[in-house]
């Protein structure tokens, strides 16, 4: 029965029910909530349980905020950003408790941002020292430096450095100037540099790492999110590590980046001349780890082109402008056993063979026991050498190491090896001089080995003059000098004991670096300085020794260090198509650096030469070889050079050696102005289509070749540049827009050239057989590629060119579609028109005409006209025109 309830019964416990809903706390709503109860655990699980899971399982500790109150420093980092602190991988209980440690990959690595900085306490000046925040580095635990500081140097407007130096020793002071194309801030208390441009951040720290302690020093920065270019690569590829330490695989052109950010081009020059290691890191970090102990300093170029960032170069490194016309000739170097000169010279004159210089019986070698007043078998052969090279009115270009063959001596009685002949007592070289290297455990004499021999190695830095005038006992002339090997080479064994000890970093690609270079530990008898701190201007000293000694002597130099006053003598290359590649690449990148006198060996110059295998590779090597600045042809155990070819290989290597000496006169006069060979980003930085090209390059501003760099390729793909092009030999005009890519037939014979629209080209079509002979004896021919508004006879058309001939002797030719008009710019005409001291031809016969109109071609698609002028007719007159449709 159901009872009956008034309703006020209900009213009440309505009432009373209401209230209670009132005091329900928040998370009893919670708890008997089950869908919101649902999405709570979901977060945690989702949100914090990762967090949880990534702090304890990829921290080293707790990671609670520093006792110093900076910066923390967070561990979540993508894997390809992170920064190796220390070596990087290693066990957990290696990595520094200040690091990050990722246990799935064994990595240590650095908290962005680091911990591991400088700091100070008021805002940065020249003055302030810099402590480091935490006072151990990741490298065994060593103390950090207690005391650096940074100096930045306003040089230019478009030119600043940052040096990071130990204070306790030395202090700098930076230039101030007013005008400059650059800013930056330098932050605090944590350091961290930031530069801007016009084109906007060039530089930044980022807040890496930056550590200094005892033969390690660190920096991270960033130039770009773009592309970076150099280091023998275009372009510099991510996940790349270069070590910056002379050897016989090493680069020869300076450490130097050009970076690209907002269409514009930016420079870092690493100027730190002990071993280092960069390495470019997926996002575009590069980290900067060297084996110093004086600090690093980087040089910061706005550009805001490639050709103003190597002109700033320039000026740090200096210039060679010692260019004789004959060094752009053929140069040709034989050492392999049967290789007999007298039967080279004559086989060469018969075969008309075109080389204009030769190293003689073969490289030289110091011997220990060697001076003017000996007479042994080594020095009679290089003058043997060099008499048959002089009477074949060739140009004597030695070869010559820095090491010193060593004899031993016994009882004051030396017998040479080679010639059982007593040994002059005021010719022992050793006992003499003791700017000789030594071991630094025992102070031995450190004996190195080179073909089997032992060898030792003079400093060069002291008494060079001295040493020199014992050593160089030849008696005939020579016209220039390769120096070679100097970085120095020494294959013997190495030892890597106690790198533990004195080097905090020291990783397989320093042991790679070392392992052809004399022992990294070495001294020299007066000093404590470690051999490995001096070894990268080693190729300096020993190229400086004979700078001093022959002052008017072009030298040729392998291994230089930030020293542009000579020419570049390339080596250890070997023989495959992917180093022609490369070969191209490196002088592009070499001559934009400020080398622009740059040697190339022609088929490489290492023992894996095979003539079966490498025979029409080396064929379209010589091809190339015609557009590098300098070739050599530098045979070893087995002949390259052109005598050792048959058929048509030979008949396809002779035209090309031909071709050269014709183009010489275009090679000369721009080399006076800039470099040869160069990259695309350089020669139209405005074009960015063309900025990462790598197969196709420009020589000088007129022309570009496009090589084949596969076996039996029967195509190649030209990027078009700005401007209208002609392929250089036919005429053909290329079609096409900026930046489209035009397929072009070639084969084993050939290289493709193109000339561009609205240049001229001042070459010698028929060669001698040297540089000077065909400039003296050979007619002028001029290429003149029009640039018109029509493909037809307008008043529009033009194309201009110019000769160099002597500093104070400029030819200068103006065309339109109608005529040639040629004019001097200066006076000096002996060269030309002096029949006892002339150097140059007289005359100009033969004129090539492209992108006339059809009905004017008397080729398929250029006007070829022969009009002998002599160019002697401007003593008399201002110009001289010549109508070539007459």
């Amino acid at each position: 029965m159901i009872p009956n309830e008034s309703q006020k019964d209900w009213d009440e416990i309505d009432l009373k029910y209401q209230y209670q809903v009132k005091d329900v706390k928040w998370h009893h709503r919670i708890l008997l909530n089950r869908p919101l109860k649902v999405i709570i655990a979901f977060l945690l699980v989702a949100v914090v349980a990762p967090i949880l899971v990534y702090q304890y399982c990829f921290f080293t500790s707790i990671s609670l905020p520093p006792p110093d109150g900076y910066s923390v420093g967070s561990c979540l980092i993508p894997r390809e950003m992170r920064l190796a602190c220390g070596i990087g991988f290693m066990s957990e209980e290696e990595c520094h408790p200040h690091c990050c440690f990722d246990r799935n990959l064994n990595m240590c690595f650095h908290r962005l941002p680091s911990r591991f900085s400088y700091i100070m306490n008021q805002p940065w000046t020249e003055n302030i020292t810099l402590q480091p925040r935490i006072a151990t580095v990741p490298y065994s635990f060593q103390n950090s430096i207690t005391e650096i500081k940074l100096s930045i140097d306003e040089l230019s407007a478009t030119h600043m450095s940052l040096t990071f130096y130990d204070s306790r020793n030395m202090s700098l002071i930076g230039n101030r100037i007013h005008d400059k194309n650059y800013t930056y801030e330098v932050s605090s208390p944590e350091l961290n540099i930031v530069v801007n441009a016009s084109q906007g951040t060039i530089f930044d720290t980022a807040r890496g790492p930056l550590i200094a302690s005892d033969n390690i020093w660190e920096i991270t920065f960033k130039l770009t999110n773009e592309t970076m270019y150099g280091f023998g690569e275009i372009p510099l590829k991510p996940n790349t590590t270069k070590v910056i330490y002379s050897r016989d695989t090493g680069l020869d052109s300076i450490p130097l980046i050009f970076s690209k950010v907002n269409g514009s081009f930016h420079g870092l020059l690493i100027d730190v001349s002990d071993p280092t290691e960069m390495s470019i890191k997926p996002d575009k970090q590069i980290v900067i780890r060297s084996i110093t102990n004086f600090g690093l300093k980087l040089h910061l170029f706005t550009g805001p082109d490639p050709q103003k960032i190597m002109q700033d170069v320039m000026k740090i490194t200096g210039h060679n402008n010692n260019l004789d016309y004959w060094m752009l000739g053929i140069h040709i170097c034989s050492e392999y056993p049967e290789m007999n000169l007298e039967n080279f010279i004559s086989s060469a004159q018969r075969d008309r063979i075109p080389y204009d210089s030769h190293c003689g019986n073969g490289p030289i070698v110091f011997n220990s026991n060697q001076c003017k007043d000996s007479n042994i078998s080594n020095i009679n052969t290089v003058n043997a050498g060099a008499k048959l090279i002089k009477n074949a009115r060739k140009k004597f270009v030695p070869h010559v190491s820095p090491y010193i063959r060593y004899i031993e001596e016994n009882n004051n009685e030396t017998t040479n090896a080679e010639t059982d002949e007593e040994i002059v007592e005021s010719c022992r070289i050793i006992p003499k001089f003791e700017d000789l290297m030594y071991r630094s455990d025992n102070f031995d004499l450190y004996k190195g080995i080179i073909d089997d021999y032992e060898v030792v190695y003079p400093s060069y830095d002291l008494n060079s003059d001295k040493l020199l005038d014992n050593l160089w006992a030849y008696d005939t002339e020579f016209d220039a000098l390769v120096l070679e090997n100097n970085w120095p080479l020494d294959v013997a064994n190495k030892s890597f004991n106690g790198t533990n000890l004195l080097l905090p970093y020291f990783n397989k690609n320093f042991e790679e670096a070392f392992e052809r270079t004399p022992q990294w530990n070495l001294t020299l008898v007066n000093s404590s300085t470690l051999y490995l701190f001096k070894h990268n201007k080693y190729g300096n000293s020993f190229a400086n020794a004979f700078r001093t000694k022959l002052s008017n002597k072009a030298i040729l130099s392998s291994s230089l260090f930030m020293n542009g006053r000579f020419a570049i003598n390339r080596q250890n290359i070997n023989t495959s198509w992917t180093d022609l590649h490369k070969e191209l690449v490196a002088t592009a990148l070499g001559g934009i650096s400020g080398y622009w006198l740059w040697s190339s060996p022609i088929c490489g110059d290492t023992e894996n030469y095979d003539p079966e295998n490498h025979a029409s590779l080396c064929v379209k090597w010589y091809l190339a070889g015609t557009f590098f600045p300098l070739i050599k042809i530098h045979s070893k155990s087995t002949p390259r050079h052109p005598l050792a070819f048959n058929g048509t290989q030979k008949a396809v290597i002779s035209r090309a050696l031909s071709r050269r000496l014709g183009l010489i006169p275009y090679y000369y006069t721009t080399l006076q102005e800039g470099p040869l060979l160069r990259p695309m980003f350089y020669q139209f930085p405005e074009s960015n289509s063309l900025h990462d090209v790598n197969t196709q390059f420009s020589v000088g501003d007129s022309l570009i070749i496009i090589p084949n760099l596969q076996p039996f390729q029967s195509h190649v793909h030209m990027w078009l540049p700005p401007g209208s092009w002609y392929e250089l030999w036919s005429g053909l005009k290329l079609e096409g827009e900026e930046g489209d890519p035009v397929t072009l037939a070639t084969n084993e014979a050939d290289f493709f050239t193109a000339i561009k629209a609205g240049s001229i080209l001042i070459l010698q079509r028929e060669a001698a057989l040297t540089a000077e002979e065909t400039r003296f004896l050979t007619p002028f021919s001029a290429i003149i590629a029009l640039e018109c508004a029509k493909n037809s006879i307008t008043e529009n058309c033009h194309a201009s060119g110019k000769l160099f001939v002597t500093p104070n002797m400029t030819l200068l030719f103006e065309a339109t579609e109608k005529n040639l008009t040629i004019s001097a710019k200066g006076d000096d005409y002996d060269p030309i028109c002096d029949w006892n001291t002339g150097t140059w031809t007289y005359e100009i016969n033969f004129f090539y005409v492209y992108g006339l109109a059809d009905e004017y071609n008397n080729y398929d698609n250029y006007r070829r006209v022969t009009i002998p002028r002599d160019l002697c007719d401007l003593l008399y007159n201002d110009k001289m025109v010549i109508d070539f449709l007459s």
